[in-house]
């Protein structure tokens, strides 16, 4: 029965894309025909199945240069992850092909285009790279600068309104349609990953057709009109070409997107997801959602946060000061911290210089958990108050605290900063205590800094307690200057603008 479902849905999508390709027939004729012939899935599935058929030839490009340019067998790395990774050459440029770097990790490969910045990371199961992760695939959409028509229309029915979070996370609505619709199917032991679950040589055959005339916007209306992708059909015909009948099909498209998204939200752990998507489609039920968020205090409100910080609005500031007056970082020692939120409220109150009563007093008395946010919001906004916070943020016992603290003193790079680096890394010879100093100063511009710290590694070098496994705080270490990139990364936008702010204790210096 799931076989003839698939092949019924299959051999529809295959006539209604064939019929594009016959210039013969009019775009009117086509609206007449298929307009009331709506397609199983929604255009966001579609767009996503085209792009998944596109991508899978991708996969099979970074098995290639596994199997056959690092010599690395796809059933032995599935089998055996790091053990089966060749010595000394996990990771560089691809033989073969200079424009590309190579990562082996684990059971997979990530390739990075040097050029484009384009990455395309796989784990490998037997001895195939059909299988998707679906965070590697959401991953490859955020690095494209230049996409082909596919992942063009799912990036405009997906526009990214943060920079925070998973990215292209609502992706994962079209993913579980199309499972439903049995165009994927799942791994038997890892349910979170899928393959293609149909023969899709005879679609992806004619698509090439499409990209050599993307640049020519008939040939899409024609595709958009036998998928149903109405709002795609309005956005490229001229106005007063597009038919009434069509102009309410676009509507009832988002009206069935803004209902499916809103029913997410009776499940709590599908609010964040549910919310993204209302912010795609613009829907004027969103503000209402926001505003039961922030009164409940659910965990979307992280998103809400976000969401609220790109739109800039003012007058949220009351809704958001009233949940941060009743907000608290840690609630519990069963509860997990969560001094991003309380970064979050201050953040979007202090750029609107709401007044509250809490604000002179905010610094004074930071939570354990929050150093790391403070550091960077009293550098933004009260810069008497924190030079005395970076020097408790960089000797916490809490390692999100001091990765923070010494990101953001890499970033601001000026004497000032080298020397309170200096100062907390000198008081102590312990290598995890000491990792994030030593990495921050690595990462400045300050050749005397970078020799002391290499005079460090030479007095205290690294040992493993064994040759054969690595412990968790081993890695970690290791790791530590990756993960200090990245927090720089995320810091970037904020604390460059800021490079020249001069604390009150150094201003004779």
């Amino acid at each position: 029965m799931r076989e003839k479902i698939i092949d019924s849905l299959h051999d529809n999508l295959l006539q209604r894309v064939a019929v594009v390709c016959d210039e013969s027939v009019s775009v009117h004729e086509l609206i007449s025909t298929w307009l009331p012939q709506p397609f199983a899935l929604s255009p966001w599935a579609t767009w996503t199945l085209f792009s998944l058929i596109r991508h899978r030839q991708r996969q099979a490009f970074v098995a290639e240069i596994v199997r056959d340019r690092l010599g690395v067998r796809l059933e032995h790395l599935a089998q055996h992850g790091y053990g089966a990774h060749p010595p000394d050459k996990g990771y560089g440029v691809v033989p073969g092909l200079a424009d590309w770097d190579y990562n082996l990790h684990g059971r997979g490969c990530c390739v990075t285009n040097r050029l484009s910045g384009v990455e395309i990371d796989v784990d490998f199961f037997e001895d195939t790279s059909d299988w998707f992760e679906p965070f590697f695939y959401q991953c490859y959409l955020s690095t494209l600068k230049t996409p082909e028509i596919w992942e063009k229309r799912l990036m405009e029915l997906h526009p990214q309104f943060s920079d925070q979070g998973p990215p292209f996370e609502t992706v994962e609505l079209a993913l579980a349609e199309l499972q439903e619709a049995a165009f994927l199917e799942s791994h038997s032991e890892r349910p979170s990953i899928f393959k293609l679950a149909f023969d899709e040589r005879a679609l992806s055959n004619q698509m090439p057709w499409f990209e050599t005339v993307s640049e020519d916007s008939l040939p899409l209306i024609r595709l958009a009109v036998v998928i149903g992708d109405w709002p795609m059909v309005c956005d490229l015909q001229t106005a007063e070409y597009v038919e009434v009948t069509v102009s309410e099909a676009a509507q009832q498209v988002i009206a069935l997107r803004e209902q499916k998204l809103i029913s997410l939200f009776a499940e709590e752990n599908r609010q964040k997801v549910a919310l993204k998507g209302l912010q795609e489609i613009n829907s004027v039920f969103l503000d209402e959602y926001i505003t039961t968020i922030l009164k409940q205090g659910t965990p979307a409100v992280v998103t809400v946060l976000e969401l609220l910080l790109k739109r800039n609005d003012k007058t949220w500031c009351p809704l958001i000061h009233e949940f941060y007056q009743q907000f608290k970082p840690a609630r519990s020692e069963d509860e997990f911290p969560s001094p991003h939120i309380w970064g979050q409220c201050l953040e979007f109150l202090f750029r609107h210089q709401y007044s509250f009563p809490e604000a002179a007093e905010v610094f004074s008395n930071v939570h354990q958990h929050c150093l790391g946010e403070a550091v960077v919001l009293a550098l933004e906004y009260r810069p008497s108050q924190a030079l005395k916070l970076f020097r408790a943020a960089l000797r916490s016992e809490i390692p999100n605290n001091r990765m923070i603290a010494a990101a953001v003193l890499a970033l601001v790079d000026q004497p000032w900063s080298h020397q309170e680096l200096l100062d907390a890394f000198r008081e102590s010879d312990e290598p995890d205590q000491t990792a994030e100093c030593r990495s921050a100063l690595l990462e400045t511009q300050c050749s005397q800094a970078h020799q002391v710290v290499l005079d460090w590694q030479t007095r205290h070098p690294f040992q493993r307690e064994s040759d054969e496994w690595m412990t968790f705080e081993e890695m970690s270490i290791q790791s530590l200057p990756v993960y200090l990139q990245w927090e720089m990364d995320e810091l970037r936008e904020r604390i460059l603008p800021l490079r020249n702010v001069i604390l009150p204790e150094f201003e004779n210096e």
